[in-house]
């Protein structure tokens, strides 16, 4: 039951989150499977009621317009459910395509999808032995056949497109990750260009420093002025050298500010810096300016508050706002709590969101990348998933007193291993096109051997034939088999053979045939029997 409820919770939120076009061709697309499946029951079941065989219409046709929908979700299940409902119909009927091609291109479990298909084939089956009563190795061959090209066909062909659909998004995300990795790499040389061009700034710098200390170092060696009753300020009465390491002294202080000014600017060329790190005092502002956005918060602080490194004071605060980041950013609209407790140990810290209105662009994960390697340089451990229930939780787990851990190797995926695994499903989905092409062309091989071509009765031979011939003087005029054989309540045996098709009927849809019947091997009676070729 948590199955089938999370399915349709998730099958609703891909409608939601639809464009127009898929709604209306998916709603197109169960409509037309409804209609023929009901009208495939209304052609194919003449031999019973009126009043059942509309029912069983409606009810199929009802049971398309559900099915057709919970292939998105459940592809295995809606196959076979779609394979007993086609069973009225002949086992044939055009949602067996469209659910196995479902299965081919969403199911992934090797058993479930044998299974699926296994049912498709009884129904099948069954369906053909419900229509009509000949040959039961010529029914099993034909439903064999359409077997082959209404459920296997399809489901493998779906199968390739799938795989070829999973290699391109896998190389598209190696392009995203190669540009990201190039941006990092030209970053990282623009970083060691500034620091290079910093430290010879800093060099500069220190030069500059050192001659404002012995200028200063000189202005105070240097001999004071005389005071003089004519003179109007200090200045006017300074000695030259005193006059001239002043003004070194406000040169060099200058071009030293300079340079100080230009350190700072190649250091902060990305953008302005984050200033000090933020604290958990200010968490109360950041919920309430999220609160602004119309979102329901909820704040929760447990234990007393403790003293906290730098860095995870700094990381505690980021996880918060990090979590109602997410929550505003991929589910808009759905309430968020937010929890700081304080343990013994410890600081746990834990932003839940409801599911919501989803975010329509792409997401990288950078910023939750980013967070776990701040969290884990303050020592503590990050966790984020989507629970059961379908909320989301981001949480943290950050010491008191916990030492710096080293850098982690990162771990990048086999891309080519990748590309070998994909290549290699879609040649075994294209070995499986090939082995139900060749299947469904043995089994029309096999059934035209099976039912073999009914050799006629020449009219004139048929004339020729008097009561009273025994057969083996009539032998020779009649095929080895007949058409059909079958017993009078007298015992007489009655044996229908093909006429040459020589003689003219009324109706162009009839054809003569010719039945001759027997008692202990001699001829009692002859007669025509006209059959429809296509009732």
């Amino acid at each position: 039951m948590p199955t089938l409820i999370r399915s349709v919770t998730t099958w609703w939120r891909a409608v939601r989150t639809a464009g127009r076009g898929r709604v209306v061709f998916e709603c197109c697309l169960a409509l037309f499977c409804a209609l023929t499946t009901a009208w495939s029951v209304v052609g194919l079941m003449p031999w019973t009621s009126d009043g059942l065989q509309i029912a069983t219409a409606l009810f199929t046709g009802l049971a398309s317009l559900v099915l057709t929908p919970l292939r998105l979700v459940l592809p295995v299940t809606a196959l076979v459910l779609g394979s007993l409902i086609s069973i009225p119909g002949g086992g044939s009927s055009l949602i067996v395509s469209v659910l196995s091609f479902s299965v081919g291109y969403r199911a992934k479990k090797a058993l479930a999808v044998t299974f699926g298909y296994l049912v498709s084939l009884i129904a099948c089956t069954a369906g053909l032995f419900v229509q009509e009563a000949g040959n039961p190795v010529f029914n099993i061959l034909i439903a064999i056949v359409l077997f082959c090209f209404l459920s296997i066909l399809p489901g493998a062909i779906a199968a390739i497109l799938a795989q070829r659909r999973l290699l391109v998004m896998t190389m598209n995300q190696r392009n995203i990750e190669l540009h990201e990795q190039q941006l990092v790499v030209a970053g990282q040389a623009q970083s060691r260009e500034r620091n290079r061009i910093a430290a010879e700034l800093h060099d500069s710098l220190g030069h500059r420093l050192t001659l404002i200390s012995l200028y200063a170092g000189g202005l105070a060696q240097a001999p004071k002025p005389a005071l003089s009753a004519q003179a109007s300020t200090p200045s006017a009465i300074e000695s030259p050298e005193r006059q001239q390491a002043l003004g070194l002294l406000r040169d060099t202080s200058a071009q030293a500010m300079g340079e100080l000014r230009q350190i700072l600017k190649v250091l902060h060329q990305d953008g302005p810096a984050e200033g000090a790190g933020r604290s958990m005092q200010e968490v109360e502002q950041t919920v309430e300016a999220a609160r602004q956005t119309g979102t329901a918060i909820e704040l929760v602080r447990l234990g007393h508050p403790r003293p906290l490194p730098m860095l995870a004071e700094h990381a505690a605060y980021r996880v918060v706002q990090e979590g109602i980041t997410n929550a505003l950013k991929h589910a808009r609209g759905a309430p968020v709590r937010v929890e700081v407790r304080y343990d013994d140990e410890a600081l746990f810290i834990e932003v839940r969101n409801r599911p919501g209105l989803p975010y329509e662009g792409q997401s990288t994960g950078q910023g939750l990348h980013g967070l776990t390697e701040r969290v884990r340089l303050a020592g503590g451990v990050l966790s984020h998933s989507r629970l059961e229930t379908g909320e989301f939780r981001l949480g943290a787990v950050l010491p008191y007193d916990a030492e710096i851990p080293d850098p982690t190797p990162v771990v990048t995926g086999d891309f080519r291993q990748e590309i070998r695994r994909t290549s290699r499903r879609q040649k075994i989905g294209l070995v499986g096109v090939g082995v139900t092409v060749l299947v469904a062309m043995s089994s029309c091989v096999a059934s035209i051997v099976v039912v073999g071509v009914d050799e006629p009765v020449d009219q004139g031979a048929f004339r020729s034939m008097r009561k009273g011939d025994d057969m083996e003087r009539l032998r020779h005029l009649l095929p080895d088999e007949p058409m059909s054989q079958r017993t009078k309540e007298n015992g007489e045996i009655c044996r229908t053979y093909s006429g040459d098709g020589l003689e003219n009927t009324d109706d162009e849809n009839t054809t003569i045939n010719y039945e001759l019947c027997f008692r202990d091997e001699i001829l009692v009676s002859k007669r025509k029997v006209e059959e429809e070729l296509f009732p």
